[in-house]
């Protein structure tokens, strides 16, 4: 069983991005996954008065949202404990089927999605898009099938700003169809679970974002950062919000 907690090691001070005056990206740092000290793929974004977050896991705050997005049902991106610290009655989930069915449980109001669905909320366009494995993590078994039908999501706000949050994936052909990216948000961890820093610095330089946020990594292997940071073009942006 997984079991997640912060981490001793998260950083005290808040990590935050301002893109633009209209656009707050938030990280919370590290959790701990079982033993291992982890850079999660969670965050807040704050656009156009509307509180947006992706895969909360153990957010240090209780602001609520307006939308929650969630890739995939793995506990380090959905936790029914941090849902319920930022949930409000007329906040609206965005999530695949699996999830879903969970908070729909509970009596929360979801949209479900399946990859190349798009939704139109309070001028926000989220598609989902795909997001899986095509490497084994255990002879022939993939930590993330493409039969699961996760996604990762991109995100048009306000000034027609583009997010990329690629969800736990592998480099896969559909990211070909991905194009005029201003933020992305890419795993980089590796170890047959996520692409690695070769994978995720070839997608990173293909779209060609404005900035790029590295997540979905070990602490113990903080060296991936500098190297993936080396192999991103130098007019990309990255920033590192452990």
């Amino acid at each position: 069983m997984v079991k997640v907690s912060v981490s001793d090691k998260r950083n005290p001070v808040l990590q935050t991005v301002d893109f633009n005056e209209n656009l707050k990206i938030t990280s919370w740092g590290t959790i701990k996954v079982n033993k291992s000290d982890f850079f999660p793929s969670s965050f807040q974004i704050v656009s156009g008065g509307k509180t947006i977050y992706i895969d909360p896991v153990e957010t240090s705050t209780s602001e609520k949202a307006d939308y929650i997005f969630i890739t995939h049902a793995h506990p380090d991106h959905y936790s029914l404990k941090t849902i319920e610290r930022i949930v409000k009655p007329e906040t609206i989930f965005i999530c695949p089927r699996e999830v879903s069915k969970k908070l729909s449980k509970k009596g929360y109001t979801t949209r479900t999605v399946v990859p190349n669905d798009s939704i139109v909320m309070d001028g926000i366009n989220s598609e989902a898009v795909h997001a899986y494995n095509t490497k084994n993590v255990f002879l022939w078994i993939k930590a993330h099938p493409k039969s699961k039908q996760n996604v990762g999501y991109i995100l048009t706000l306000g000034d027609d700003i583009r997010i990329y949050h690629a969800g736990d994936t592998d480099y896969i052909p559909e990211m070909e169809n991905i194009k005029d990216i201003d933020i992305a948000m890419v795993p980089i961890g590796g170890d047959n679970l996520t692409m690695n820093i070769d994978e995720a610095s070839k997608i990173v330089n293909k779209i060609k974002p404005k900035l790029v946020i590295p997540m979905h990594y070990e602490l113990k292997n903080k060296a991936d950062l500098t190297k993936f940071k080396s192999l991103v073009d130098k007019d990309i942006t990255v920033s590192i919000l452990e």
